[in-house]
């Protein structure tokens, strides 16, 4: 009945381009994700993500082929299995489900590591284990009382935190003078890095545009509106992510220890262009992005879960849809409940909060490429279904194709050390149960 249904309409395109930016997570790129990025490819960090935003685009590219002539809750997933069949299109869900939650969980590590520093800052300790739970409540609490009010708190607390790391950017460029930074500009250094890691390394700060596809039942004009959330998106985060990247590198070059070695390399960026009165409001602004970040992921992972479990993947009773709110509460409380218990999992086995994110960052990446290789494949399969294929859609398929599944290999070839270099085989086998469950359900 209507009054057991999703809210339609209740979404306008800024609140979808809120959402997907949110689960992007603008600011952990800079904060927490820099290092790596600069490990991996070093002064052509800004171009890995050049390359990654062009492929971005191609995947957002094939993706609105569906979304501009189709919509409805969990739609990426729906679009692969329409296209693909049942057993393609599920395995597209389970790896969408995997991608939210280790994205989600990837956060909880993320937000207990920003509040620790804050409370060391004033000469406290916060426990990991509290921060976590909180934050799962929290998150709980604003998803199932309105899909609205979660897209407004997830716009306004990425935006403080994107606007504080444009003041240390700005400032940085401004100490630094009208030049260009030669060394990054010709790539020194180069040649003791991995560009194809380093463009593993952008995807993983460029997922979640696709998010936007999941709020097809609630966005207002969906046809129009997500497409544009999706292309939008991946625009606003290139720019962002390759200015940021060049700052930071700019501003630490030369710095020992050198910025792939820092823990928080915004603070030690602050320090270095004498604005070290910015260093609490920029983890205070990452406290914010990465809560923006957690209740995304748990707001789209439940609206992949509800049409699973209208399909009859998953059990049934996650389908239900809160009769007052409209919105999927079963599947946002067992959302949240496995996010936590990843984290917990984590803890409990004495795995930092830092490596908590970066664990779980790795792990979701698998699953991203996955779903893009798939709807990559699916597009031009539906194009040529509905009479509108061109020459130019297969080219675009196929470059995202070839571009996906090599850096796919990168992940893990040459093979990565422990316990990175087990992640593949354990996502095989949770696809594995998954098309078990489904094929044991059907």
């Amino acid at each position: 009945m209507q009054e057991n249904r999703l809210r339609s309409g209740s979404l306008s395109f800024i609140e979808v381009l809120a959402a997907a930016l949110a689960l992007i997570g603008l600011s952990m790129t800079p904060v927490l994700i820099a290092p790596y990025m600069f490990g991996a490819a070093g002064n052509a960090s800004w171009l890995a993500y050049v390359f990654g935003a062009v492929m971005m685009l191609l995947v957002a590219v094939n993706l609105n082929h569906f979304a501009k002539r189709a919509t409805g809750a969990g739609s990426m997933f729906l679009y692969a299995a329409a296209e693909l069949g049942p057993t393609l299109g599920g395995l597209a869900g389970w790896s969408l489900i995997w991608a939210y939650v280790f994205v989600g969980a990837a956060n909880f590590g993320a937000q207990a590591v920003f509040i620790g520093q804050v409370g060391s800052a004033f000469g406290a300790t916060v426990p990991a284990l509290i921060v976590m739970a909180a934050l799962g409540i929290v998150c709980w609490l604003l998803a199932v009382r309105d899909i609205a009010l979660s897209t407004i708190v997830m716009l306004v607390m990425e935006s403080i935190s994107v606007a504080i790391i444009c003041v240390l950017i700005g400032t940085v460029l401004v100490h630094a003078g009208p030049h260009i930074d030669l060394a990054q500009l010709h790539l020194d250094g180069f040649g003791k890095a991995s560009i194809g890691l380093g463009i593993a390394t952008a995807i993983f700060s460029f997922v979640g545009f696709e998010s936007a596809t999941a709020f097809g039942a609630e966005a207002s004009n969906p046809l129009r509106t997500i497409p544009r959330a999706v292309v939008f998106s991946v625009l606003i985060a290139s720019a962002f992510f390759i200015l940021a990247m060049y700052a930071e590198i700019l501003g630490l070059g030369g710095s020992k220890p050198p910025l792939d070695q820092l823990s928080s390399p915004l603070w030690n960026l602050a320090d270095a262009v004498n604005v070290g009165y910015l260093k609490i409001p920029i983890v205070i602004g990452a406290i914010c992005s990465s809560f923006s970040v957690a209740l995304a992921c748990v707001n789209t992972c439940a609206r992949i879960v509800l049409p699973m479990a209208e399909g009859g993947i998953l059990p049934r009773s996650l389908a239900a849809v809160h009769p007052r709110f409209h919105t999927p509460h079963v599947a946002l409380a067992a959302t949240v409940v496995v996010m936590f218990a990843i984290g917990l999992g984590m803890y409990v086995e004495h795995v930092a909060p830092i490596d908590i994110f970066n664990f779980c960052g790795t792990l979701s990446s698998l699953s991203f490429i996955a779903v893009y290789l798939l709807i990559s494949i699916a597009a031009p399969r539906y194009l040529k279904r509905i009479g509108e294929l061109r020459a130019i859609d297969i080219v675009v398929a196929v470059l995202a194709c070839v571009c996906l599944v090599g850096t796919g290999i990168t992940l893990f070839y040459p093979s990565p050390p422990p316990p990175t270099n087990w992640f593949p085989y354990l996502f095989v086998v949770y696809l594995g149960v998954g098309m078990l469950i489904q094929k044991r359900r059907a």
